[in-house]
């Protein structure tokens, strides 16, 4: 199966500021949305482990690791990634449903009859198990492209495709361009399938939780026209 030419013909509008990028700067949407939530640069910079000394570099640093993006995305509890993918990628089909409701994830114990959770609202280890390289080499061998054919898409030589089978994570702008180029939607199906950022008033510990052994109550004191979502899994091991 040949490489489908998708560079030739025709694009969209969103494909084609994918040319540069130049109107994405990272450090500009964190720092408007850490003034907004009242969180210092430092915290930023000490949770991405990067120099508290010159911690307001980071508002300036016009392109990002994706998963720090994911991480500094927990801290401000705005789905940074998500607001990215929308305005760059909305051209390419995805499973993910960016328009679906808030959900808050409860794992209930109904025979020891409590709720289960880690308590620390960082609830991205599931990067540990991504490794963007290893995705894009599987959508490769399934649609039959080789090496030479990712090269000519992406427009770099053989040897840099190679190189990129090995990578861990990239930055976020050239996620951007190989989604665009490949026509897969790395982001939303890799990163936000697995992203459940809660705002503040929807934590559980704002909530009053009655487990009893066939019902689960759960009620917002502050707000009880408040929607909350639970989703159901069972336990089969």
């Amino acid at each position: 199966m040949k490489f489908a030419p998708f560079y030739c013909d025709k694009r969209t509008d969103a494909m084609k500021k994918n040319d540069s990028l130049k109107d994405l700067h990272i450090g500009r949407i964190i720092k408007e949305i850490a003034l907004q939530k009242g969180i210092s640069s430092k915290k930023i910079a000490a949770l991405i482990h990067r120099d508290q000394k010159n911690a307001d570099k980071i508002f300036r640093i016009n392109d990002m690791d994706v998963e720090d993006i994911v991480c500094i995305s927990y801290l401000l509890e705005c789905n940074i990634l998500e607001l990215i993918a929308k305005k760059y990628l909305s051209h390419l089909s995805c499973s993910h449903n960016f328009d679906s409701a808030e959900l808050c994830l409860l794992k209930i114990d109904m025979r020891n009859r409590r709720v289960i959770t880690d308590g620390a609202g960082n609830h991205y280890n599931f990067l540990k198990e991504i490794y963007i390289g290893q995705h894009i080499r599987e959508l490769a061998k399934k649609n039959g492209w080789s090496q030479q054919d990712i090269a000519k898409q992406l427009h770099c030589a053989q040897n840099s495709v190679s190189d990129l089978y090995k990578r861990k994570s990239l930055k976020i702008k050239k996620l951007i361009r190989i989604s665009d180029a490949l026509q897969y939607h790395f982001i939303a199906e890799l990163y936000l399938s697995q992203m459940m950022i809660n705002s503040s008033f929807n934590k559980i510990d704002h909530c009053i939780i009655t487990i009893h052994s066939q019902q689960i109550r759960i009620v917002n004191p502050n707000d009880k026209t408040n929607v909350m979502v639970f989703r159901r899994y069972d336990d089969k091991k």
